[in-house]
């Protein structure tokens, strides 16, 4: 075996504590001591399983047993410590923070994370505070892959935070994934709560919406109106009304501009002496 399979070998069994067997004469000493001090045995060795839990069971420093069955167990409490460990889905907010996008724009972003305990043992000797550590590794998911895409684009099929599309929520879900699954938990959910600028640039961004907004809006009336133009012309000819070139023209910038303009327009008509 390579010195490398042997580090990846080491990094599997620190990830996992295995379940041993408690020696013999250990048990002996705890029924012996849950014989000498049977009025306090009586009371402390009732361990309730509540649905959705893991009850985790440490005789003298070593994980005897995972008890996950719901209902009501008996196990001579002396030498042992019990710890138990919700499997139940939980949400969480990440906090707000400030991240600059793709192109540099400073942006206020929070998050949802679901997720659940799927392995207890994990979640228990793997880290400290497991779901602390969800949510810190949560915010730091969120800062790297926001910072990959813009907040809006005008091409529709290119992802954006704005849209929050399919793509970022998966990427999301499945970088947290990566980084949590040391502590035996699975992600099923990591979506964007909050989205908007930072105040600073806020109202800049505000009036360039609006300036695109009106010049996507004139673009439309626009091309709208030369379909116009072009249609009034080709119905003209097709009912045998003949007109020049010059006639052609000035019908075609007359109906543009009414067609184009803002407000209701006037028609001038030139006085001859």
């Amino acid at each position: 075996m390579s010195g490398k399979d042997e580090h990846r070998v080491a990094i599997d069994e620190d990830a996992q504590t295995p379940i041993e067997e408690v020696p013999c004469h250990m048990h002996m000493l705890r029924l012996f001591l849950g014989l000498i001090l049977f009025p306090i045995t009586i009371f402390t060795m009732w361990k309730t399983v509540q649905p959705r839990e893991a009850l985790l069971v440490i005789c003298f420093g070593k994980l005897w047993k995972v008890i996950d069955e719901p209902g009501c167990h008996v196990i001579v409490p002396w030498g042992c410590s019990f710890h138990t460990i919700s499997t139940k889905y939980i949400t969480i907010d990440t906090e707000k923070s400030t991240i600059s996008d793709l192109n540099g724009n400073p942006v206020i972003v929070g998050a949802i994370v679901n997720y659940h305990i799927v392995d207890p043992v994990k979640a228990f000797f793997n880290v400290e505070f497991v779901h602390n550590y969800v949510k810190v590794n949560a915010g730091t998911v969120l800062k790297a892959v926001v910072s990959k895409y813009p907040y809006e684009s005008k091409d529709p099929s290119h992802p954006s935070l704005k849209n929050a599309s399919d793509e970022i929520k998966l990427q999301l879900a499945e970088e947290l994934r990566k980084r949590v699954r040391v502590a035996g938990v699975e992600v099923s959910l990591f979506d964007l709560s909050d989205l908007y600028y930072a105040p600073e640039i806020a109202s800049a961004m505000l009036i360039r919406q609006q300036a695109q907004a009106t010049i996507d809006a004139r673009h439309l009336i626009v091309d709208g109106a030369v379909d116009i133009v072009g249609g009034a012309l080709e119905g003209l000819s097709a009912k045998g009304v003949r007109v020049s070139e010059s006639e052609a023209a000035k019908i075609a910038s007359n109906l543009l501009c009414v067609l184009c303009s803002d407000g209701h327009t006037q028609n001038v008509l030139p006085l001859h002496a």
